[in-house]
């Protein structure tokens, strides 16, 4: 498995390497180097490491078998902030190289750096790139000019505490596409997927899921780390990962009118009728969730706490807008 290396001189010869057979290809989406930069390499990587000594950035190198098949940078670092940078091999594309470095990285500049908000900037016609930075929890703040390119600049706030943050959502349901499990949000990251923006913090992730998925859903995320805190399946199952979050899952048994219906802990069913599964908004990324109406449902019957009536004025504000003519 590839690891993420600081920046050292022994990575001098793979990183001049990596420089040399991806200059073509690195030129479609950010400004040529130049001669001189090959040129003056090893005085340049002296710099570099002069530099973050100083503790003003902090280099990476995703290294595989003395390989290196990506960059990933954080610099400019200052009052708990980092522009972050990167930049993968051709051979090592389409295969989640970048996303996975991007994500180690932002969990060192947390851990081990401790920032607490990255920005990062994309080419608008580099769309693997942009998908990266979404489905790592980004969220586009506007677009830029760099180096006369148009860009589009984001930003992710690692500050999640205890919490279910924007990029562990995707993390989390990246792993249960992977695994070929389909999930609908629901709960509190569901209202802030409808509305399209984050509202609030979320102790954990509320998700459907076909109930034939559930092993798989657990599995897939038992690999993330994930393991079972409360188990009262049919009902539910709720899974906990330390400094990462916490998934409740809800199995749902589909008929076939394709209702979903969730055994209650009292022998009874709640149903999900197929029309309640519509889609929302997380962080710049399309997500599958529940609808207003099949929300509002499921704050009746219990004493509501603060975030509650929190997403229920919310809930009522997006169902008086889709009512207006």
């Amino acid at each position: 498995m590839p690891e993420l290396q600081r920046l050292d001189a022994r990575h001098a010869p793979a990183l001049l390497r990596f420089e040399r057979e991806n200059r073509a290809y690195f030129a479609r989406f950010v400004s040529d180097r130049g001669d001189d930069y090959f040129a003056e390499f090893a005085a340049r990587l002296a710099g570099l490491l002069a530099e973050q000594a100083t503790g003003r950035c902090h280099f990476h190198v995703l290294v595989d078998d003395d390989v290196v098949l990506g960059r990933f940078n954080l610099v400019d670092v200052a009052d708990g902030s980092a522009e972050l940078g990167y930049r993968v091999a051709e051979r090592a594309t389409g295969r989640g190289v970048a996303q996975d470095g991007v994500r180690r990285v932002c969990a060192l500049a947390r851990d081990a750096y401790g920032l607490h908000r990255l920005v990062a900037a994309a080419a608008l016609t580099n769309h693997a790139s942009l998908a990266v930075l979404r489905r790592t929890g980004f969220v586009p703040t506007g677009e830029v000019v760099i180096n006369g390119r148009p860009c589009r600049r984001h930003v992710l706030d690692l500050r999640n505490g205890d919490g279910m943050g924007a990029a562990e959502v995707h993390t989390v349901l990246d792993a249960l596409a992977t695994a070929g499990c389909p999930a609908w949000i629901s709960g509190g990251w569901g209202v802030d997927a409808l509305l399209g923006e984050q509202t609030r913090p979320h102790r954990d992730l509320d998700l459907a899921v076909p109930a034939e998925h559930e092993s798989a859903a657990l599995r897939a995320l038992a690999r993330l780390g994930y393991a079972v805190e409360t188990d009262w399946r049919p009902v539910r199952v709720e899974v906990v990962a330390g400094g990462r979050g916490r998934v409740d899952l809800h199995p749902l048994a589909f008929d076939e009118a394709r209702d979903g219906h969730q055994a209650g802990l009292d022998g009874t069913s709640f149903r999900w009728p197929r029309g309640c599964f519509t889609t929302g908004t997380i962080a710049g990324r399309r997500v599958d969730c529940i609808s207003v109406e099949q929300q509002l449902l499921f704050h009746r019957g219990y004493e509501p706490r603060d975030v509650d009536r929190a997403d229920l004025a919310l809930l009522h504000r997006l169902a008086a807008a889709v009512r207006q003519p």
